[in-house]
């Protein structure tokens, strides 16, 4: 009978433990919902949430680390500017991630992501990426998108 009461009490402080943690990532990178991720690319998702996060604090020096080739020239003045971690600040504070389809279409790696700005104001966008390095796992946008 102690071995069943202990056994229950392991599960229990298990799921706990795991309740625990998916709400202090959810805390930690804001709302995020998808449809259909279950065949997106997990490092495309880790892109598409790094980079949202990003957006969300600011942070120039990480969207600077994803963005790889024209889209990086393209964008590196803006990201220069100290003054646009503010307006990326204020534009997505209280914004939510939605991953909405991803996959690879003629060999090209890619993530489509609406990002809530509020209830009816939003961005869509389709990230595309490529290996970070040859034989690398992890991805780099090399394009961004906009959606209609």
């Amino acid at each position: 009978m102690n071995i069943v009461r202990g056994s229950q009490k392991m599960v229990v402080n298990g799921i706990k433990a795991l309740i625990a943690t998916v709400l202090m990532i959810i805390g930690i990178s804001g709302p995020v919902s998808a449809a259909g991720q279950a065949s997106i690319d997990p490092a495309a998702l880790a892109v598409a949430q790094t980079y949202f996060n990003a957006l969300k604090s600011g942070d120039r020096q990480t969207l600077l680390t994803l963005l790889v080739g024209h889209e990086r020239t393209r964008s590196a003045a803006q990201l220069d500017d100290p003054a646009y971690s503010r307006f990326l600040m204020d534009r997505y504070n209280n914004a939510r991630l939605e991953v909405v389809d991803g996959g690879v279409s003629s060999g090209i790696s890619y993530v489509d992501i609406t990002i809530w700005l509020n209830a009816t104001e939003s961005v869509k966008e389709r990230l595309i990426l490529k290996p970070t390095s040859a034989g690398s796992s992890s991805l780099s946008i090399t394009a961004r998108k906009e959606l209609d």
